[in-house]
This record gives structure tokens, C-alpha cells and sequence, in this order.
């Protein structure tokens, strides 16, 4: 592509995403400070939509960023803005004296993330096998209320109550702890078969107190800690924007955003190492043809991963939500290392 046709279609593609509306070669040359005539910009701009890069809406309209326009965009002409100083601030009080486990902790930053950026926020976590129970304890709360604690290697915790109809004394429960330790603590999530909890749940029916119950409840815990999480906040935000004012458009996209299966595999195939941007069709057909998506992987030093993403229409703010999602993304790099540490 010449330069001069560079310009004109940075100069298209980041004038629509400002405004929204369709643009004409006289309003090029101005936005772009472009010294030819608009007979040349004109020519230019006809050449690129034969090429593919520009649609015309209308006949009298002007012309807007296809697909593939905004692909040559991201891919060769796009230049990503620094990340503004209040956002920076904003985005790293989120990680400031956080107390919870991670996937708490990562709902509440999420959360924080599309409130700064105006988009939807979204992340999956995969556990990795090589996390481990750190702590596995039950808490007397009353005669009748026992509170079962898991607590990871990787900062997960999970609590359980459970209602007890026989009288466990101090001694009880603490034998019950020494069990619980001998079995299962400091033990990886991929040793941690069927084949362990029926072992647990044999020796816990073998006590004085029939303690067999637990096995299985455990196992449901550790279960929901290694299958995947599907995290999304702002999904209303998308429903701001002028692509998503009809209908039928507003609920495929939030039929989609509340399609956990669904989703996890976009967010799961689309991330990788290095930040990328999915434009339109590419996140998962015609139906999500108004979207785009910026999304980033990072894998922690247990192997667990977790991909990052914020979801917009099309015409996002790509150069600035490319540095916003690496910001962040090296914000939870160094939270997590901390609580490692």
C-alpha cells in the first residue's frame, strides 16, 4: 500500500473511532493536516474500498473501517498510546492491600478495570495440576456447624459449611485435622483422583465419628478450585455504544457474554504470551461481528494461567486499550508474585 494510502486509512480508521460516523475525504485532509486535493484523497479513498479496506454505508455517505481495513490497521499502522497517569493510579489501587484469594480478588479488580476503560472486562483462570493444598482444616463454629477450609498454594480459598447430627467434641475434630493433614495436605491437584478420596473416605468411616461425609465434599471443593473460571464484569457497557443500539445485536452479544462455555474457549484459544487484538467475525462468527477484543495471557510461576480480555465494539480505542490490558496485566504479574514471596 502506497503512503500516502497509510495515511488516509489511519486517518479513517482512528477518525471513525472518535466519532462514528463516516468520513469524507474533505474531512481527512483536515484530520490527517494532508497537502493534496480531495480530488487525490478521493481517488484514494475509492482505491481502498475496491481493495476492501473501506466500506460506504450509503451512497451519499462516506466510508467507514471494514474488517479487514481495521486488521491492516492493527497490524501496520497502529501506534499505542502510553498509559494515562490517573488510569495508571486507578488501576493499581485495585491491587492495593487486597486480603482475599485470587479469583475473589480478581472479580473485584476486574470490576475496577471496565469502571477505568468504559469496557467489558473479562478473564479466564486455569488452575494448574501442580497447585497444591497448602491447608485443609475444620473449624468447630457451634455443637451442630463445622467450617471445612481449603487453602492453595496458589492463593485460593474455599470454605464449606456443614451441619453436623452428632455431638463432636474438641478431640474429635482435632483427630479429624490429623487425618485431613496425613491424606491430603501439601498434596498436588493432579495426584488427587478418585481413587485418593475413596481412600479418605474408607479411613474417615473407620473412626469413632462418621466422618465419611467429608470425602466427598472435599472432592466437590478441589473439583470447582481445577475447573476453569469464566470472570466477566461491565457487560452493560457494551450496550452504550450505537453498534449494540438494536435488538437483535445487544442480546447476541450478551447471550454470548453469558455463555461460560462458550466463552472460555474464545478467551482460552484467542490468548496467548503476547497481547493480541481480534477483530469482528474473528471472535466467533457473524454474530460478533461489532466486536473486538484485546486479550493477553500471563502464566503464573505455579504453571496456573490466566487470560485477560476487554471486549468493546469494533471500533474500540485499540491504541489505547492495547496499553491498558498490558498495564494491567503487569499489575497482576506483580500482585501475584508478591503474595508468593
Amino acid at each position: 500500500m502506497k503512503e500516502r494510502q497509510n495515511r488516509i486509512l489511519k486517518a479513517a480508521v482512528e477518525a471513525y473511532i472518535e466519532t462514528g460516523e463516516p468520513v469524507s475525504s474533505k474531512f481527512i485532509i483536515e484530520y490527517a493536516g494532508m497537502d493534496v486535493s480531495s480530488a487525490t484523497v478521493r481517488n484514494d479513498l475509492a482505491q481502498l474500498e475496491r481493495e476492501g479496506y473501506l466500506e460506504q454505508p450509503h451512497t451519499s455517505a462516506g466510508r467507514i473501517p471494514s474488517e479487514l481495513g481495521y486488521r491492516y490497521y492493527v497490524d501496520n499502522l497502529l501506534q499505542a498510546d502510553e498509559v494515562e497517569a490517573e488510569q495508571a493510579l486507578n488501576i493499581e489501587r485495585a491491587f492495593e492491600n487486597s486480603t482475599s484469594g485470587v479469583d475473589e480478588f480478581l472479580k473485584n479488580a476486574l470490576k475496577v478495570f471496565s469502571e477505568i476503560t468504559g469496557y467489558t472486562s473479562a478473564a479466564v483462570v486455569s488452575h494448574s495440576n501442580s497447585d497444591k493444598i497448602m491447608k485443609l482444616e475444620v473449624v468447630k463454629t457451634s455443637d451442630s456447624l463445622i467450617n471445612l477450609i481449603v487453602i492453595t498454594k496458589s492463593g485460593v480459598v474455599k470454605n464449606s459449611f456443614c451441619r453436623l447430627y452428632f455431638l463432636a467434641t474438641d478431640e474429635d475434630i482435632a483427630e479429624l485435622n490429623n487425618v485431613l493433614e496425613k491424606y491430603l495436605e501439601d498434596t498436588t491437584f493432579g495426584q488427587l483422583e478418585d481413587e485418593q478420596f475413596l481412600e479418605l473416605e474408607r479411613e474417615l468411616a473407620s473412626r469413632q465419628k462418621n466422618w465419611d461425609f467429608l470425602a466427598g465434599i472435599i472432592k466437590n471443593i478441589v473439583e470447582s478450585i481445577k475447573n476453569p473460571k469464566v470472570l466477566v464484569s461491565g457487560e452493560e457497557k457494551l450496550l452504550s455504544f450505537p453498534e449494540f443500539y438494536e435488538v437483535h445485536k445487544a442480546v447476541n452479544v450478551m447471550t454470548f457474554l453469558k455463555e461460560e462455555t462458550r466463552l472460555y474457549d474464545v478467551l482460552s484459544t484467542k490468548a496467548s504470551d503476547r497481547l493480541n487484538v481480534i477483530i469482528g467475525s474473528e471472535i466467533g462468527g457473524e454474530n460478533l461481528s461489532d466486536m473486538g477484543l484485546v486479550v493477553r495471557k500471563y502464566r503464573a510461576s505455579n504453571n496456573d494461567e490466566i487470560a485477560f480480555s476487554l471486549f468493546g465494539p469494533k471500533r474500540m480505542n485499540y491504541s489505547k486499550t492495547i496499553s491498558q490490558v498490558e498495564y494491567f496485566t503487569k499489575c497482576i504479574e506483580r500482585f501475584l508474585k508478591d503474595r508468593e514471596s
